[in-house]
């Protein structure tokens, strides 16, 4: 007995509600389906919570992006206010301790190292009683600790995008069993009213044998 083709996870989610209103409008249309919609309930609600879990997913990572990239920004600022001055009060001398315990490279090189390691020295450096750290605290402090609560706001959006991708799967999974059995009803249908034998089929889009594996393949590796 043929079935409908599998819905796989990496289907676009307009594909398939495509799927899902072409199947629905046909057993409304056909009067010797149309006792059989109740089986299709619940289809179009379960495509729009994965699209609203999806939707929160990618706006949790672009709100985590761009705090992590503005406070960056600000902070890469702070720390080049701060150096000019400092480099003043060292009398332009970087060998010192003075200096070295802050920058123990170029202020242009501190700034584009990785923002995680960036962050953590600056936080320490807000132990310091230097004074002219102290000047620069107002533009430093707030924005090392913006930046250290972006990096940990990133670090866990792959939670929130992995728990997106279990429900694209399980909306999947249930979706292709839930239409086999509408499927296994209609035929059942067709068999009891002496209807045509792929009457049941014509409820269902048709998709050529390649790109049902091409769909299908996307999904592996």
């Amino acid at each position: 007995m043929s079935h409908p083709r599998k819905i796989p996870p990496t289907l676009p989610l307009d594909e398939v509600e495509t799927e899902v209103f072409f199947t629905r409008s046909g057993v409304k249309a056909d009067p010797d389906a149309q006792d059989l919609l109740s089986l299709t309930d619940g289809w179009l609600e379960r495509v729009d919570a994965v699209r609203t879990k999806e939707r929160s997913a990618r706006e949790a990572q672009a709100d985590a992006d761009a705090a992590r990239t503005i406070a960056n920004t600000r902070l890469d600022r702070a720390c080049q206010r701060f150096g000019d001055e400092l480099l003043l009060a060292v009398g332009k001398e970087r060998g010192t301790a003075r200096w070295t315990q802050f920058f123990p490279v170029p202020v242009s090189k501190f700034i584009r190292q990785a923002l995680p390691k960036q962050v953590a020295r600056v936080i320490g450096w807000l132990d310091s009683k230097d004074p002219i750290l102290d000047k620069h605290r107002v533009g430093l402090e707030p924005w090392a600790k913006a930046a250290d609560a972006a990096l940990k706001r990133t670090t866990a959006i792959a939670t929130v995008r992995g728990e997106a991708r279990i429900g694209r799967e399980e909306l999947a999974e249930r979706l292709t069993r839930d239409r086999d059995a509408l499927h296994d009803a209609l035929s059942a249908r067709a068999r009891e009213r002496g209807l045509p034998r792929d009457w049941a089929d014509q409820f269902f889009r048709k998709v050529s044998r390649a790109a049902e594996e091409a769909a299908e393949g996307a999904g592996e590796g």
